[in-house]
Parts: C-alpha cells; sequence; structure tokens
C-alpha cells in the first residue's frame, strides 16, 4: 500500500491555498454559499476530485513495506492533514468553491533559436562593416545561418523525442507524443523541403576551392627573360607580402631569367627600408636588380591640371623602365635586348601562382598577346576603370558584368581570358620589343603610314565611328592627333587639353597605333581568373568569399541578373558619360557586333 506523509512544506502550501480560496469567496460574495442546482455541484465535484489529486501528487511517497506490522504502525503515527477533507472549506470538499477563470498559457520562448537568429544577425552586420559593398550575400549568408541552425535543433530535437518513445517511463513518453502532435503538416513540409535544400547546398560545397598549383612552366621556359618593374609609394602594409611573393616567382621563372626593377619616391612610412631588405634577399639569390628611391618632396596630387599629375605619373613608370630604354649605355643592361617580357607590378595583393597564371595566359585560336591584365578590385568593385576599355571601346563599369558586350560577359562566367581594347589593373604583362631600347635610326613611325592604313582599313572594314569628336583620323573634320608614335613605347600624357586619360590607357592606344592594320591587330586581352586587390579584405573577398560553390550559386541565380540591369539602367542614364575622346585607332580594330556611335560634328574641338 503506498502511504503518503505530508511534509511541514505541503501543510504549508495547503494553508496558503485554503486563505487564497477563501479572500475569492469573500470578494464573490460570501463563502460557503449554497449551491441548489445539479450542475453547479457536479461541476465542483469533479473540480475537487482534480484538487484532491494535485494535493496528492505533492506529497512525498515512500517506498512500500513488506512487513504488515510496518504499515500499521505507519498509519497509526500517520499526522493528520492541516484541515478537513470533509470541512467545506477544503478544498477537496464537494462544496469547495472553484475559480471559474483557466490558468493563463505562457508564451515560450526557444533560446536555442533566438541565439541563431542573433548569431546571424551578426554574421550579417560584420560582413557589411568588413566588406562594404552593396550585394545581397551578407543578406543570403545571415538566412542561410537561420535556416540550417532551425533545421539542425528541430532534427536533435525529433531524435531526442524518438529515442524516448522507447523508454518505460510514461511521463517521459507522454511527453515525446505531445512534441509530435504539435508537428502540423506544414512545418513537417518545411522541414522536409529545409533539409533537402541543405543537402543540396552540402553538395556545391562550403569551402572555397584551392589556387590551382601551376602544373607547367611558363611557354618558353628556358628562353624566356623576364622584366619585373614597379612603382611604389607608402607601401609598408603590403610590401612584406609583396616581396614575398615576388621572391616565390622568381624562384619559379629562375633567378637568372629576371631582372627587377623598382622605382620609389617621397614614401612617408617604412617603404624604403623594406625595400632595403628585399634588396639584400635578392642579391644573397643573385638576382639582377635596379632599385631606386628618391626623396625629391613632389607628390602625384593635388596639380593644378589632370595632365600635370598624369605627366609625374608617367614620369615615375618611365624610371623603372630605365634599365632596357635609357640612351645612356652605362645605365641600360648589357642584355636589354634578350628580355621578352615586362611584368608590371602594382602595389597589389597578389600570389606568385596567380601572375604564373597571367604570363600564360591564351585565348584559344588567337595569336599570343601584346599585352595582358589582370582584374583588380577596390570597396566599389572593379578598380581601373578608368584604363580600361572593352572590345568596343567602352569604359568598364566597377560592377558585374562589367561590360556590355555580350560575348564578352559569357567569358567572364566561365573565367575565360577575353579581348579588350587597353587595360592596365594593377598587374600586367607585355610583349617586350616594343618596349626595348632603340637606336634612333628607327624610333620614330612616320605619320604618313598610320593615315595611309587608316584609309586603307576604312575601304576593306567597317569604320566604327566611335564618338562626337575624333582623335588621329584624318577622314573626320577638325580632328587633332597624338604625339608621333616613337620607339620604345614610353608611358606619356595626351598632350590634347580635351582628352584626359590616363598613362596606363594611353600605353594600350599606342599600342593600336603600332599595329594598326587589319591583318596585325594588337592583341589585348585580360584574365579574370587574376584577381588582385589594394586592400587585404577585398583579395579575400574576390578570391575566398565570392569562390565558395555556396555563395557563386546565389550570385548565378540571384544576385546576378534583373537587380544589376537596374543599375545598369541607372548608371547609363545618371552617372555614365561617353568618352568624348575615342579613338579612331581602335575603330579599324571592332568587330562588327559593336554599336555605332555618332560620328564627328562640323565645328573645331575646343567648341
Amino acid at each position: 500500500m503506498d502511504k503518503r506523509i505530508p511534509s511541514p512544506f505541503s501543510q504549508a502550501l495547503y494553508a496558503v491555498e485554503v486563505l487564497t480560496d477563501r479572500l475569492r469567496n469573500l470578494g464573490a460574495g460570501g463563502v460557503g454559499l449554497a449551491r441548489t442546482e445539479q450542475p453547479d455541484r457536479d461541476r465542483d465535484q469533479e473540480d475537487s476530485y482534480r484538487l484532491l489529486s494535485y494535493r496528492d501528487s505533492i506529497h512525498e511517497p515512500t517506498r512500500p513495506s513488506e512487513s504488515t506490522d510496518l504499515q500499521n504502525d505507519e498509519e497509526e503515527n500517520e499526522s493528520p492533514p492541516p484541515y478537513d477533507i470533509d470541512s467545506p472549506t477544503s478544498p477537496t470538499s464537494p462544496g469547495f468553491p472553484v475559480p471559474s477563470h483557466s490558468p493563463s498559457v505562457r508564451f515560450r520562448i526557444d533560446y536555442l533559436l533566438v541565439t541563431i537568429i542573433l548569431l546571424a544577425i551578426g554574421s550579417t552586420l560584420t560582413l557589411f562593416v568588413v566588406f562594404p559593398f552593396p550585394t545581397t550575400i551578407p543578406a543570403f549568408i545571415g538566412l542561410l545561418t537561420i535556416l540550417v541552425g532551425w533545421t539542425s535543433i528541430t532534427w536533435m530535437r525529433v531524435l531526442y523525442h524518438l529515442s524516448n518513445t522507447f523508454k518505460s517511463k510514461e511521463k517521459t513518453s507522454n511527453r515525446s507524443k505531445n512534441f509530435f502532435n504539435r508537428f502540423s503538416n506544414t512545418k513537417r513540409t518545411v522541414l522536409v523541403t529545409s533539409t533537402l535544400f541543405i543537402l543540396f547546398l552540402s553538395c556545391l560545397g562550403f569551402c572555397p576551392p584551392e589556387e590551382k598549383v601551376v602544373p607547367t612552366r611558363p611557354y618558353g621556359y628556358g628562353t624566356e627573360k623576364y622584366f619585373v618593374a614597379a612603382n611604389l609609394h607608402n607601401s609598408e602594409d603590403i610590401l612584406p607580402r609583396w616581396s614575398s611573393e615576388l621572391i616565390k616567382l622568381i624562384d619559379y621563372l629562375g633567378t637568372d631569367n629576371v631582372h627587377v626593377s623598382i622605382y620609389e619616391s617621397n614614401s612617408q612610412d617604412s617603404t624604403k627600408s623594406l625595400l632595403s631588405s628585399l634588396n639584400q634577399t635578392l642579391q644573397e639569390k643573385g638576382v639582377g636588380r635596379t632599385i631606386i628611391t628618391e626623396q625629391d618632396d613632389k607628390h602625384w596630387w593635388p596639380y593644378n591640371t589632370s595632365p600635370e599629375r598624369i605627366g609625374y605619373l608617367a614620369n615615375a613608370r618611365n624610371k623603372a623602365l630605365i634599365p632596357i630604354q635609357s640612351d645612356d649605355p652605362s645605365i641600360r643592361l648589357e642584355g636589354y635586348n634578350e628580355f621578352t617580357k615586362i611584368i608590371f607590378l602594382n602595389d597589389v595583393y597578389f600570389t606568385w601562382g596567380s601572375m604564373v597564371r597571367l604570363i600564360n595566359t591564351k585565348i584559344e585560336g588567337r595569336d599570343e598577346y601584346d599585352q595582358v591584365c589582370a582584374m583588380d578590385f577596390g570597396t566599389s568593385g572593379l578598380y581601373d576603370t578608368w584604363a580600361s576599355r572593352d572590345i568596343c571601346g567602352t569604359p568598364l563599369r566597377p560592377f558585374w558584368p562589367y561590360v556590355k558586350d555580350e560575348i564578352t560577359i559569357e567569358k567572364l562566367r566561365k573565367e575565360e581570358p577575353f579581348e579588350v581594347s587597353s587595360c592596365w589593373n594593377g598587374a600586367v604583362v607585355f610583349k617586350a620589343g616594343p618596349f626595348l631600347y632603340k637606336p634612333k635610326e628607327t624610333d620614330v613611325v612616320p605619320e604618313e603610314v598610320m593615315e595611309d592604313t587608316l584609309e586603307e582599313s576604312e575601304s576593306g572594314r567597317h569604320m566604327m565611328k566611335r564618338g562626337w569628336k575624333m582623335v588621329d583620323n584624318p577622314t573626320y573634320p577638325n580632328s587633332v592627333f597624338s604625339p608621333s608614335l616613337t620607339l620604345p613605347i614610353q608611358f606619356r600624357t595626351s598632350n590634347i587639353s580635351a582628352c584626359d586619360h590616363s598613362e596606363c590607357f594611353l600605353i594600350g592606344y599606342d599600342l593600336h597605333r603600332l599595329y594598326d592594320t587589319v591583318d596585325r591587330p594588337p592583341r589585348i586581352y585580360m584574365n579574370p581568373t587574376v584577381k588582385l586587390a589594394y586592400e587585404k579584405n577585398w583579395y579575400v573577398w574576390h578570391n575566398s568569399v565570392l569562390r565558395i560553390p555556396v555563395v557563386q550559386w546565389w550570385l548565378e541565380n540571384w544576385s546576378r541578373g534583373y537587380p544589376f540591369y537596374f543599375v545598369d539602367w541607372i548608371w547609363e542614364k545618371a552617372g555614365r558619360r561617353r568618352d568624348y575622346c575615342t579613338w579612331s585607332a581602335l575603330a579599324v580594330h571592332l568587330p562588327y557586333r559593336c554599336p555605332s556611335l555618332p560620328g564627328a560634328v562640323d565645328k573645331n574641338w575646343d567648341q
């Protein structure tokens, strides 16, 4: 027989219940009012049994005894209840009034789900702070965090309650049954759908692939000679990694096949001392080098006019090419004419493997490049849009897909090299021939040759009209001309007041002037697999975050498309301007798919 012994705590609890119920009865008009209607008595009787069960449930049960004498002793020594069960004021008596209101249902907070939501919000805000670029990727990662978290904890709870259904405890089993009863068809459908979606994303992958190991040496390895040039200014943050990757690249290409030429000026940080350490390392490896540091208290900004600024930068870049272009034999390298490639680097984050890919760039069905560029990125997206022109001569845009030509966009999606009219973008590789020192008798390309070529090209190929005003095209009225093209090609300004162009753009333009026939067009490519950046966070963004397969799936299916078409429309209508210095030298080689632009108007250039 299961006996229950009242504890002091239970007695106190009963006393509080009695006092509370009496106060309620007083408020209702008296205690112990007779209820004569039979339905009310039946309800009171049922509620009394409920309270009696509640009272018995809070007593502590004792272990049943096997001895009958011990049971009798317990019955004799059992303490009386704190009140008479048959008393009309007892909670177990039929006449005891029971509150008519039902107990309130509390809102249960799922702390695990709240934690996951806070984690998702935190990750989204962190991505926006670290990578402040207008994109939907941080929001996608936040929503994905919530989805994966909710699905995971739901399945863990399902497995937990499934395991409890096989246990013998009745309370645990009932709790598990109640858990599954709360699963509506909608919730089950959402759980199954989210599970399948997460499995699909898992098949794609959540980690970026490692950078491809360079399989072979560059084309012509053993016979190629590389001249590495660079300009640096206040580059202490990037220079340690920059120097390390440069040394790895030199080791791969061969220390006997590389000469390094660096020109630095007016740095106000530790750039000069870091270059001194790099010079020592190159000396120990036996690498040819020309490292010049200057302090002339001149800076590239500000200048009164843009041509002055461009002239200063052009002069700085030409100083890095002095060892292969100088007229002075004592300064010019003895084997200058043995160099086959010129690698020009900005102060960017890069890897030696990406530079090898840039050197190895090749387009199927096309000849070897005259110039090939990487893609550089900054806070606003593609960085060097001032110097870059697509195959139709249109400036590139900072956001995807960067160009308007559909064939080029398809190559970008496949990350295949594509043709452009000009580029620079952080790192560039040239065929060295046009940039090497030439004797004076062969250093000028006659202007008549270029004019004859333009006329022949117009008769044999559709001449695209590149803009309102024309440059270097005698077939258009009031056209003006760039300075005579000389060899070796050097960085310069446009020398035309209406043409505000970068010295890096003019290098590509001069290649068009040099190779200005239909049979021999300039071959200028851009390699989208080589992504560089001027800040570390954007290097990580484009080489790690955007290479995650799940993020790539989101980009291809949701983040790129109509939203960017709308942005492109705004860019065209409000923010974008045509290049008024559109060069007829580009027109000779433009594909027929390029759009025609209005031709020159009959008025003076300065009007």
